[in-house]
Formats: C-alpha cells, structure tokens, sequence
C-alpha cells in the first residue's frame, strides 16, 4: 500500500467524485476529519473546522446543524464505502497469493494488518470512537468483509488443510481467532495512546509467531480431563 492509500487520501478522493455534495461541504468535511484525527472529537470545536476550512462558522452551521452533523457526515462515506473497499484490497492481496506455507500466510496477512493500522492510526481513533457509540455504524463495521473475501479466505484455509500446514478446526473458528488476535492489537493500538509504542516489526513477529503456534498442526493438543 502506497503512502497515500489512506483513510484520508480516499476521503478526499470519494468527496470529490459525489455530486450531491457540494465544494463548501467537502472542504468542512476534510477539514473536520483531519482536525479530528490531529487531536480528537471533543477537542476541535467549529470554529477551529470553520477556520481550517476557509469558511465562516455561520457557513458551517448552514451546512451542518452541529458537530456532531459533521462527525455523521463523515463517518457515513467512511463506514459504507472507503474501509469495506480499503480492507477488501488488501485481504484480497494476502488471499490471492500462490502456494503458501501457514508461516507465509500469517506473516503476509499481519504484516498488511500492521502497516494498515500504522499509516492510519489517527483517522482509525476518530472512527473506532464513533464505533464504540455508536450502534448502526458498529454493525456496518462488523459486515465490512464482502463474501468474496471470505470465499477467497476459505479456499486459502482448506488448501493449507490439505498441505498439513493449518489445524484441522471449522474454518469460522480460525476466522475468529484471527480476527479477535489483530482486532485486539488493532483497539489497543489506536486507543489506548499512552502505552508505550512497540516497534513495528518485532509487533508483527509477535502476532505471528502467536497466531502461527497456535494454529499449526504440529503444535502439542492441549490435554483436558474429563
């Protein structure tokens, strides 16, 4: 992924190709996301967008009511359109790969995971917050990966099954695992902004050293009594 494959470049790019909004609006809608993922929601008033905008807070207020009408404006484009296709992308780029070892699989897949997380670390804060609060954007969120995704993910598993290479689970299980393990690192990343930062390679080593341990078939079954 090139520098400027970001949440914000596609923002700006997906502003810019829709009719129904207007030159006034995009520019409040860009300023706000980038003042946004500066800082944070609850510090950019509307003047501060009004004033990286170039316009006047009263022009803000004509075009949107409040905030919070920014913020909905926003998050709707970024929610139905850029993170599916953004996401899609790159899933489809770990998927598509040829004849993979698990070690080559894993490592490929949280390697994109934590470049993507790194290159749009703050724009993810402004959304992750809004998906915490806010439920009908939570649920587009949760269905954001397309079938053809998911079919592409199922081939990959069941071939890496057949090579002896993945534990022998139902494919949904290794699905959530995965996606629990990098959304985990994912909130924590962006979230929790007083942790000390890890550095990004040893981040993917461990992730993938995690994830491949755990779903090898060559890995020790855990014994349970019955």
């Amino acid at each position: 992924m090139s520098e400027l494959e970001t949440i914000q470049a596609y923002y700006a790019a997906s502003l810019g190709k829709d009719g129904q909004i207007t030159k006034t609006q995009r520019k409040i809608l860009s300023a706000a996301l980038a003042l946004f993922a500066e800082k944070s929601y609850e510090e950019v008033g509307t003047r501060e967008i009004a004033e990286r905008a170039g316009v006047a807070e009263g022009t803000l207020f004509h075009n949107f009511n409040n905030k919070n009408g920014i913020l909905k404006a926003i998050m709707q484009p970024i929610v139905q359109n850029i993170l599916p296709t953004m996401l899609n992308t790159l899933d489809e780029a770990v998927l598509k790969q040829d004849a993979q070892t698990l070690d080559a699989f894993i490592v490929a897949l949280v390697t994109d995971r934590v470049a993507f997380v790194t290159r749009n670390r703050t724009s993810l804060e402004v959304i992750l917050s809004q998906f915490f609060n806010n439920a009908a954007d939570r649920a587009a969120v949760l269905s954001m990966v397309s079938p053809t995704v998911l079919a592409q993910a199922n081939e990959v598993m069941d071939r890496l099954k057949a090579a002896g290479e993945l534990v022998d689970w139902p494919n949904q299980m290794i699905l959530q695992l995965l996606f629990s393990t990098l959304g985990g690192y994912l909130v924590e990343e962006v979230l929790y902004t007083d942790l000390v930062p890890t550095d990004q390679q040893a981040t993917i080593d461990y992730l993938s050293d995690f994830l491949v341990n755990g779903l090898s078939p060559r890995r020790m079954p855990l014994q349970l009594e019955q």
